[in-house]
C-alpha cells in the first residue's frame, strides 16, 4: 500500500532536519565522542530498566482510563506496539496503532479506546507542565521564571479543571451534542458527533474521584520514575545537575516533542536537550552527547518491547501500519 505524506508530515522531517544539522554544527566530534565514553554501561541499563517500568505504570493508568475492561498485560504490550509504530510513522500513528490493538481485548469500539489514549494525552500535557512548574524556580534563576512557573500551574489546574467538569456533565452534554447535530444530518456531522460522544465515555474515569486520584497518581510516578532514569545518565556527564536538571530537561522535550518531527521526534528531541542544556550552562558536544544516548535507550526499550508486543497479539509489523495510515 502506497501513503500518501501530508504537508504536515514533510514539514515535521523539514523541522527535524534543521534541528539535526543545528546541534551538529554545534557540537565537536572529539568532544561528543568522550563524553560517549564516559557514561557506563550500568547506567544505561539502570535507564533501560527505569523505562520499562515507567511504561509499567503507564499500562496501569491507561487500563483504568480503559474502566478496568482490558488486563494490565493487553494494555501494557499495545501500548509497547504503538511506540514502536510511532517511532516509524509520522504524526503519532501509534496512538491509532494502539487503540485498535487494545480495543477488541477490551471489547470497546476503537473511536472509544483512541479517546482514552487522547485524555491521557491530555493529562500528560498537564503532569508535563506541573514538571516544569516545579523545576523552573530551581534551575533559572530568573525574575520571569518564577512568573512562568505561575502561569504553567495556572493552565494546568484549568485544565484539570475543565476535564473533570466535562466527565462530571458527560452525559447532559452528550444529550445536547445529539439533539443539536443530529438534525443536520450531514456525514462529515455525524462523524463529529460519534467522535465528540466517544471522547466523552472515555472521561469516564474522571468522574469518579478516586479513580482519578489513582489515575493522576500512576502518570506521576510513571513520570518520575523516568525523571531518575534522566537524571542518573546527566549526572555522570554534568556533575553539577541533580533530579530538578532532570525534571526540567523532560519536561521541556515532553512540550517540545509537541511540533512536527520525523517519526520517534528524531532530531526535535536532541535539538530541545541541547538547547536547554546549553542554557544551563552546559557544553553543546556533552549536550548532545546525552541526548543521543538518551534516545538510543529510548528507541531501545520501545522497539524491544514493542516487537515483542505485536507478537503477543499475534500482529505483523507491516500489517498495523496498514491498518493504522486506512483512512477510518
Amino acid at each position: 500500500m502506497k501513503t500518501r505524506w501530508s504537508p504536515r508530515t514533510w514539514v515535521g522531517f523539514l523541522v527535524s532536519a534543521a534541528a539535526l544539522a543545528a546541534v551538529l554544527a554545534l557540537a565537536d566530534v572529539h568532544t561528543l565522542v568522550q563524553a560517549l565514553r564516559r557514561l557506563p554501561p550500568l547506567t544505561l541499563t539502570a535507564a533501560v530498566v527505569l523505562l520499562a517500568a515507567s511504561i509499567g505504570l503507564r499500562a496501569l493508568a491507561w487500563r483504568l482510563l480503559l474502566g478496568g475492561r482490558a488486563s494490565w498485560s493487553a494494555a501494557f504490550w499495545a501500548l509497547n506496539a504503538g511506540y514502536l509504530v510511532n517511532n516509524l510513522i509520522p504524526l503519532r500513528a501509534g496512538e491509532a496503532a494502539r487503540a485498535l490493538l487494545i480495543a477488541p481485548r477490551a471489547r470497546v469500539s476503537f473511536w472509544h479506546a483512541l479517546s482514552t489514549v487522547m485524555v491521557e494525552r491530555l493529562m500528560d500535557v498537564v503532569l508535563l507542565a506541573g514538571m516544569l512548574l516545579a523545576a523552573i524556580p530551581w534551575v533559572l534563576d530568573l525574575p520571569q521564571a518564577h512568573h512562568a512557573s505561575l502561569t504553567l500551574g495556572g493552565l494546568a489546574i484549568a485544565v484539570l479543571f475543565v476535564l473533570a467538569l466535562l466527565a462530571a456533565f458527560r452525559v447532559p452534554l452528550g444529550r445536547i451534542l445529539e439533539t443539536r447535530l443530529t438534525p443536520r444530518g450531514g456525514r462529515r456531522t455525524r462523524r463529529l458527533l460519534g467522535w465528540a460522544q466517544h471522547f466523552l465515555d472515555g472521561l469516564e474515569v474522571l468522574a469518579h474521584p478516586l479513580r482519578f486520584l489513582v489515575l493522576l497518581g500512576l502518570m506521576t510516578v510513571s513520570w518520575l520514575v523516568q525523571v531518575v532514569a534522566y537524571g542518573l545518565a546527566l549526572q555522570v556527564l554534568v556533575p553539577q545537575a541533580n533530579l530538578w536538571w532532570a525534571t526540567f530537561v523532560l519536561g521541556s522535550v515532553g512540550m517540545g516533542v509537541a511540533v512536527p518531527s520525523a517519526p520517534g521526534g528524531l532530531g526535535v528531541m536532541e535539538g530541545v536537550m541541547v538547547f536547554v542544556l546549553h542554557a544551563l550552562g552546559v557544553d553543546p558536544s556533552v549536550a548532545l552527547a546525552y541526548a543521543l544516548a538518551m534516545h538510543a535507550v529510548y528507541y531501545l526499550v520501545t522497539v524491544s518491547l514493542g516487537m515483542a508486543g505485536l507478537s503477543v497479539y499475534g500482529a505483523s509489523l507491516p500489517q498495523i501500519v496498514q491498518q493504522t495510515v486506512r483512512p477510518r
